[in-house]
């Protein structure tokens, strides 16, 4: 027995992903080859219910995107503010999302720190997977040296901004702490 062996019954449970259809009685995917695909490539079979993911219409149990809907997918762009090359970059690319994507929510260019974030920062907000994938993919291509933090609105701020956050870019150290208290704020109201 290794040392690791002796440490997993002390690792929390973590849980597993869910599909949306039950996969209980289904047979256990195999690794072979898609006879269609790169030659390196899995054949993945169809899902039992017979059709798409309903994640490819909607995301986290998100609103319609009217003008008072939560955002399902906040973009937060950050630059450094010490560097005058960032700077000039971050309005740049501000602008340009402005006039590439008119129809995305979008707040003002912050130049100081604001909330959690501890550098300056920009927000977008996307509320369908075809926004997110266009923001996605042309953000991939031009962000430049802005850090890029991607994450759902599910409710939990802590865990929105960590566990199901992603990253573009170096990844900026928020004040985890500061969402705590804001969970915990907004746990309180609930409950009186």
């Amino acid at each position: 027995m290794s040392s690791f062996d002796a440490l997993l019954p002390f690792y929390p449970d973590i849980g597993a992903p869910s599909a949306t259809y039950s996969t209980a009685g289904l047979e256990p995917l195999s690794y072979e080859l898609d006879p269609n695909g790169d030659g390196k490539s899995v054949k993945n079979h169809p899902r039992p219910d017979g059709v798409l993911s309903p994640f490819y219409e909607k995301i986290w149990h998100g609103d319609d995107g009217n003008a008072n809907s939560k955002a399902w997918v906040d973009f937060h762009i950050y630059h450094q503010p010490n560097n005058p090359n960032h700077v000039k970059y971050a309005h740049k690319l501000y602008e340009a999302v402005r006039r590439e994507f008119p129809e995305l929510r979008m707040y003002r260019f912050f130049d100081k720190p604001l909330g959690p974030h501890p550098i300056p920062m920009f927000e977008v907000n996307v509320f369908t997977p075809t926004q997110l994938g266009a923001l996605f993919t042309w953000l991939m291509a031009n962000r430049g040296p802005c850090s890029v933090l991607i994450h759902p609105n599910t409710g939990d701020d802590v865990g929105d901004h960590t566990e199901r956050a992603t990253w573009m870019g170096e990844r900026v150290p928020l004040d985890v702490d500061l969402l705590r208290a804001v969970d915990a704020m907004r746990a309180q109201e609930g409950s009186t």
